[in-house]
C-alpha cells in the first residue's frame, strides 16, 4: 500500500508539503499542488481520514439536521446546501431523529445547519458553546456561534392577505399546519394582524398537519359544515393542494364558490386545476446561501451581513 512518503518522493517533494498539498493547506505553489496530486492518483494513494483530522481538527462534514426527509421543501434547500459544499470539497451528511445529537455531540461535522425542531435550543446553545458554528433555519435563536436564517413569514402573509382585502375577501379561515410549529405560528400571526388591521374581526381556524393528507380531510370537513368560509388561506401549499383535491371531488368550484391559496410555491402547485395561488420562496437559493455563509464562518472569512431569504406573492388562478 504506498503511502505519503513514497508521494512525496514521486513528485519531488518534502514529506510536509506533500501533506500540506493533499491536506488542502493553501501555502503550496499551484503547480507543485498539480504534480502532488498527480502523484497520489498515479499511485492510487488516499490519505487516512481518521489521522488527517487528527492533525488539522477538521472532519470536512456539515452536519444538515432535518425533522424528516418527504416533502418538497427539504429536497431544495438540501439541494441547495449540497451544491455549495460540493463546489468547496465538503461531504454532507444529513440526519434526523436521535443520531443528530449523537453526531453534534461527538464533534463529526465541522458546522451544523438545523431544520430539526425537535433539536432543543438548551442542545444547540451547549454544542455551539464549545466552538460548532450553527444555523438555524426558520428559527430564531441567539447565543455563541449559533446564526439564524428566517423567512418573513409573518410579513409575507400579511402583505397577502391585504392583497385579498382589497381584491373584495371578507369571511376567511386559515387552515394551520403542527400548532408547534414555527413557520406556522408566524404565518398565523400574519394573517390574524391584516384581518384585524382591516377590520374583519371573525375568522375560522382549521387545524391540520402541513401534509397533502391533512389538507383533504379538512376539506371534506368544510364541505360538510354549514356555510363554509369564501376564503381559505393555507399555511403551505401541500395541504392546500389536498384541499383543493376534497373540494373538487364535492363539485365545489375554485374559486368562485371557495378561493384557496398556500405558502411555498412548490412544484405540484403550478400544475393543479386550477393552478394554485402562493408565496414563493426560492429553497435552493436559500441553501445555497446558508451553506456559503457557514463555510466562510468555517474557514474563519469575513462574512458579509447575511441577507434572510426573500419571497415574493404569486398569483395564478385559484382565487
Amino acid at each position: 500500500m504506498p503511502t505519503i512518503k513514497d508521494v512525496a518522493k514521486l513528485a519531488g517533494v518534502s514529506i510536509s508539503t506533500a501533506s500540506y498539498a493533499l491536506n488542502n493547506v493553501p501555502n503550496v505553489h499551484p503547480e507543485t499542488k498539480e504534480r502532488i496530486l498527480n502523484a497520489a492518483k498515479a499511485l492510487n494513494y488516499y490519505p487516512n481520514g481518521v489521522a488527517r483530522n487528527l492533525k488539522t481538527k477538521r472532519t470536512g462534514n456539515i452536519g444538515v439536521f432535518v425533522y424528516g426527509f418527504s416533502g418538497p421543501i427539504f429536497s431544495d434547500v438540501l439541494e441547495g446546501i449540497r451544491k455549495k459544499l460540493q463546489e468547496n470539497d465538503y461531504n454532507i451528511i444529513v440526519s434526523s431523529g436521535k443520531s443528530s445529537s449523537n453526531l453534534l455531540r461527538e464533534r463529526q461535522v465541522d458546522g451544523a445547519i438545523i431544520f430539526d425542531a425537535e433539536l432543543s435550543d438548551a442542545t444547540l446553545i451547549n454544542i455551539a458553546k464549545h466552538g460548532l458554528p450553527v444555523f438555524v433555519l426558520d428559527r430564531k435563536l441567539q447565543g455563541q456561534n449559533i446564526f439564524s436564517s428566517v423567512i418573513d413569514n409573518e410579513g409575507l402573509v400579511f402583505k397577502f392577505i391585504e392583497k385579498m382585502i382589497q381584491k373584495g375577501y371578507k369571511d376567511y379561515a386559515y387552515l394551520s399546519g403542527p400548532e408547534d410549529a414555527f413557520n406556522n405560528n408566524h404565518r398565523y400571526d400574519g394573517f390574524k394582524q391584516a384581518l384585524e388591521t382591516y377590520g374583519i374581526r371573525t375568522h375560522r381556524y382549521i387545524k391540520s398537519d402541513f401534509t397533502i393528507q391533512g389538507g383533504y380531510l379538512a376539506g371534506k370537513a368544510i364541505v360538510e359544515s354549514k356555510n363554509p368560509p369564501r376564503f381559505i388561506y393555507c399555511a403551505n401549499d401541500e395541504s392546500a393542494i389536498g384541499l383543493m383535491q376534497a373540494l373538487k371531488e364535492h363539485h365545489v368550484q375554485i374559486p368562485n364558490d371557495i378561493a384557496i391559496a398556500g405558502f411555498d410555491n412548490i412544484y405540484l402547485g403550478e400544475y393543479m386545476s386550477p393552478k394554485l395561488t402562493t408565496i414563493g420562496i426560492n429553497h435552493v437559493l436559500w441553501g445555497t446561501t446558508v451553506a456559503d455563509a457557514l463555510l466562510k464562518i468555517i474557514q474563519n472569512k469575513e462574512t458579509e451581513n447575511f441577507e434572510h431569504p426573500e419571497g415574493s406573492i404569486i398569483m395564478r388562478e385559484s382565487c
